[in-house]
């Protein structure tokens, strides 16, 4: 699959996306919230607990289509799964434990019951043999992952491996990665994305931020450092992306 061209810098007066469909470099989102007894601090790391809704369907609507299935393998608070479904996708997704599990079905439950049946959630986790059934390999138009902040080398090799098994030719898999100091976590995400096969397409930069005027402001008086994101994508497996 060829890369799209760059994508042109970001500016509040702008259109979302450029003229190629490929989303802009900078997007606006509330704080991460959410809360995970694996990370530290919410400024730490933006695992699967801690992705805000509306990031969840920026992610979502930038990257599919209604009626395209979304790949979750860690449900986490089920913001990804809440977002799939409420914008007319199917979502399949995984929990680790059995708390986990019924984390994400009360949160699914209660913020999108009528369309919670679009969304399959299972118990197993990345690299499991019941993570991508074969019925659902290659089938996903977007894979949404985001790793605790002590993931090991051989669990994110693990996670890469079972995204880009779960997409089709031309998907895309999303990590999402917090920047903290003296840690260049996304190198480590892009490595083991190009390692299971994908290419890297695009560094997508999410700041709790709002725009006023042409200037962001931050939105909380003590300003978090940003969430990053960046997508790949696959020469024969499609886009791969990591936030």
């Amino acid at each position: 699959m060829n890369q799209p061209t760059r994508p042109t810098p970001y500016t509040p007066k702008r259109p979302r996306t450029n003229p190629t469909g490929v989303p802009l470099s900078v997007w606006l989102t509330e704080p991460l919230a959410g809360c995970c007894p694996v990370c530290e601090t919410p400024v730490g790391a933006a695992c699967a607990n801690r992705i805000p809704l509306g990031l969840a369907r920026q992610i979502v609507e930038a990257f599919t289509a209604p009626g395209d299935l979304v790949y979750v393998p860690d449900a986490g608070n089920a913001s990804c799964l809440i977002a799939a479904v409420t914008t007319g996708r199917k979502a399949l997704g995984y929990a680790r434990t059995r708390h986990d599990a019924d984390l994400a079905y009360a949160n699914l439950q209660h913020q999108a019951a009528q369309v919670a049946s679009l969304a399959l959630l299972r118990r197993g986790h990345a690299g499991s043999h019941s993570t991508t059934p074969d019925h659902h390999h290659g089938s996903a138009q977007l894979a949404i992952a985001a790793p605790h902040a002590f993931t090991t080398h051989a669990e994110l090799a693990a996670l890469t491996d079972a995204c880009a098994q779960a997409l089709k030719p031309d998907g895309v898999l999303v990590m999402t990665a917090r920047q903290s100091t003296g840690q260049d976590t996304t190198a480590y995400l892009i490595a083991h994305a190009r390692a299971s096969g994908l290419v890297y397409l695009q560094h997508i930069v999410a700041a709790e931020a709002t725009a006023t005027d042409g200037h962001l402001n931050p939105a909380t008086p003590a300003p978090l450092r940003p969430a990053r994101t960046a997508p790949a994508t696959t020469p024969g497996r499609g886009p791969a992306a990591t936030t």
